[in-house]
């Protein structure tokens, strides 16, 4: 189902628990992103892959690969993103793998607090823009990525990269947060707290990308 709401009125009114003005504006902001052009795909490809991953019949390689992530992302492994690559280029795999991930997130943070998902946005019109990272590299996450010791996954699409970056501070921490031991939510979890709990999703979920 779309929608043409892509504001700051957002299911998670409708939890049983208050949830932070924090979080439900920066959803409200990933669905807006999620609507526009990106980097290699346009809005109405964005919000169609979307579709396909909450249970839309796929149609070809990069919508079963949609599906595949959101619904088992634990089972993806090499050969899926690379016939994924093959069939559509790396760029609209790694678009594709930053719209799934930032979807699963906040369907997921909907799932918990027993409230229906947020009604996916109206496609915004327009090309993709093409601003694809040059100079990358397949490395072992499967995508072209940058030399370090922790791989980022989307930076081979600028504006999937930001996105992603852009709910780390309301869903868990920012960096300089992350950088803080002494950090603590008022009222809420502090660092070692959150880390712990982190640790363990990402444990129980076998975290990839």
């Amino acid at each position: 189902m779309v929608n043409d709401r892509v504001t700051t009125m957002s299911e998670l009114a409708n939890a049983s628990v208050r949830v932070r003005d924090d979080l439900i504006e920066m959803e409200a902001r990933s669905f807006a992103a999620l609507a526009a052009p990106g980097d290699s795909l346009s809005g109405e490809e964005r919000v169609a892959l979307a579709e396909v991953a909450r249970g839309l019949d796929a149609n070809g390689r990069l919508e079963e690969f949609a599906r595949h992530l959101y619904s088992n992302p634990a089972t993806v492994a090499a050969e899926h993103v690379r016939k994924a690559a093959n069939d559509v280029g790396d760029p609209q795999t790694v678009e594709t793998i930053g719209i799934v991930a930032r979807l699963s997130a906040l369907d997921r943070l909907h799932t918990v607090l027993g409230v229906d998902p947020e009604p996916l946005p109206t496609p915004q019109p327009g090309p993709a823009t093409g601003k694809i990272t040059r100079g990358l590299k397949r490395r072992r996450g499967h995508v072209p990525m940058p030399p370090g010791p922790i791989p980022v996954s989307l930076d081979l699409i600028p504006s999937e990269a930001e996105a992603f970056q852009a709910m780390f501070g309301p869903l868990y921490m920012t960096e300089e947060q992350m950088g803080d031991p002494h950090f603590a939510r008022e009222p809420g979890l502090n660092t070692p707290q959150l880390e712990t709990i982190a640790a363990r999703i990402s444990m129980f979920n076998e975290c990839f990308y």
